[in-house]
């Protein structure tokens, strides 16, 4: 489980309700608009957990090119989660089941029109949320950065442990106690 924890309070939270609110009062509720909002709120609340947002970063599934609105690496430049914004007009559903058949990641990736999301981890639709309730934006997304794919968990086991195997043999060459185990 992760240390930090989203907060309802948060100001990344407060932020991203009152752009939608601006964007709204402006009519702006397109995608090309209210995506700089959820981008804003993953952008600023990912930075604690380690991980980076990157914007329409393409991927290659199926042998075609696929670019989810946003991708999550973590400090090894592991991809932890995506997500993928839809219209206010756009049916989410269709819009969720359009991107499932173009091959899109369902092992850690929030879907969202900005007044609902649909969080898919490990292939299938773990929990849906309605984005106007702070509480249930942090539940979201304290879910999605709590989650770790299994064959991430391994990798990040296997470096702390290399790294702790290369702490003990740089301390032991430090003390003059290099020994064969400490190699």
């Amino acid at each position: 489980m992760t240390a930090h924890r989203v907060r309802p309070t948060d100001a990344a939270v407060k932020a991203y309700h009152a752009a939608l609110k601006q964007y709204a009062a402006h009519g702006a509720v397109h995608e090309g608009a209210t995506e700089t909002a959820f981008s804003r709120l993953l952008s600023d609340t990912a930075r604690p957990h380690g991980w980076t947002l990157i914007p329409k970063k393409g991927m290659k599934v199926g042998g075609k090119q696929i670019f989810p609105d946003g991708t999550l690496q973590d400090g090894n430049f592991l991809p932890r989660g995506y997500w993928e914004a839809k219209d206010t007009a756009d049916d989410l559903d269709a819009e969720i089941t359009a991107k499932r058949k173009k091959g899109y990641p369902l092992g850690n990736i929030i879907f969202e029109d900005t007044r609902r999301a649909v969080l898919y981890q490990n292939g299938a639709e773990a929990e849906r949320y309605l984005l106007d309730d702070p509480g249930r934006v942090a539940d979201l997304l304290n879910r999605f950065y709590d989650f770790a794919e299994p064959d991430i968990e391994g990798f990040e086991a296997a470096v702390t442990g290399f790294q702790e195997r290369r702490h003990f043999s740089v301390t032991s060459v430090e003390e003059g106690k290099l020994t064969d185990s400490s190699l």
